[in-house]
C-alpha cells in the first residue's frame, strides 16, 4: 500500500514538475518602451504595408500574415509584402526599395529582430550594414527611414540556444520617409517556440501598445 502511495505521490510530483518547466520555458514578451511622433497624421492610413527582417522566414510569414488579419479586424487596411529579408546583398536592397515602391502604400509598418542574447552568456547580434559596419545602437528608438530603405544585415549570435530576442516594430509615412510611431519589445525563451505559435503572442503586445498610444 506504502509502495503504491509513494509511486502515485512521484508521478504526481514529476507531472508538476513537468508542467512548471513547460510553463518556464514557454515565450513571454513585454514591451520595453514605445516613441510616438509629436503629431499623428490627421487622416487614416489608406494602406499600411508590413515588412519583416529576421533570420527565421517562418516567424516572418508567421507575423505578416497574423499581424494583416488582426489589423484588418480592426477596420485598418493592412497588407502583408510577402517579402521577408534577413541578410543583404546589393540585389536585396533593390528588392526593399522595390517592395514599398511596388506596394502604393503610404504607411510602412516594419518588423525586424535587433539582438539576441544567449542562454549562457550575453552573445549579442548586430545590425551590420553594406561591407560588415555595424550601425550605432540597434535600440535606437529614431533612426530615419533611410535606415531601412539601406537596409542592414542582421547577424544572429552563434549559439543556436537563444533565449532573448530583442525586436522593434516602427510605422513611417513613406512621403517624407518619416518616422511615426515605434515599439520596442523583448521576447524571453525565444528559441521554445516557431513562428506559428510566437506570432499571436508578440502581435497581441504590438497591437496594444498601438492602442495605449492612439493608432487603433
Amino acid at each position: 500500500m506504502r509502495s503504491a502511495v509513494r509511486s502515485a505521490l512521484s508521478a504526481a510530483l514529476l507531472g508538476a514538475a513537468a508542467l512548471l518547466a513547460g510553463c518556464a520555458t514557454r515565450p513571454v514578451t513585454t514591451l520595453e518602451v514605445t516613441w510616438v511622433a509629436p503629431q499623428l497624421p490627421q487622416a487614416p492610413f489608406k494602406k499600411l504595408l508590413i515588412i519583416t527582417v529576421a533570420s527565421s522566414e517562418f516567424v516572418q510569414v508567421a507575423f505578416q500574415d497574423q499581424m494583416a488579419a488582426e489589423l484588418k479586424k480592426r477596420g485598418m487596411n493592412a497588407v502583408a509584402s510577402h517579402r521577408y529579408f534577413g541578410r543583404y546583398t546589393d540585389a536585396e536592397r533593390v528588392r526593399f526599395k522595390k517592395s514599398v515602391d511596388d506596394s502604393e502604400a503610404d504607411f510602412i509598418l516594419l518588423a525586424r529582430v535587433t539582438n539576441t542574447v544567449d542562454s549562457t552568456a550575453e552573445n549579442r547580434g548586430q545590425i551590420v550594414g553594406p561591407g560588415g559596419v555595424p550601425y550605432g545602437d540597434a535600440g535606437n528608438l529614431s533612426g530615419a527611414f533611410s535606415r531601412y530603405a539601406y537596409p542592414a544585415s542582421y547577424v544572429p549570435s552563434a549559439d543556436a540556444s537563444v533565449k532573448t530576442v530583442t525586436a522593434e516594430a516602427s510605422i513611417f509615412e513613406v512621403k517624407g520617409e518619416k518616422l511615426v510611431w515605434s515599439a520596442r519589445t523583448r521576447t524571453a525563451n525565444a528559441h521554445s517556440t516557431t513562428g506559428a505559435d510566437f506570432a499571436p503572442q508578440y502581435i497581441t503586445v504590438i497591437l496594444d501598445a498601438m492602442k495605449k498610444d492612439k493608432l487603433l
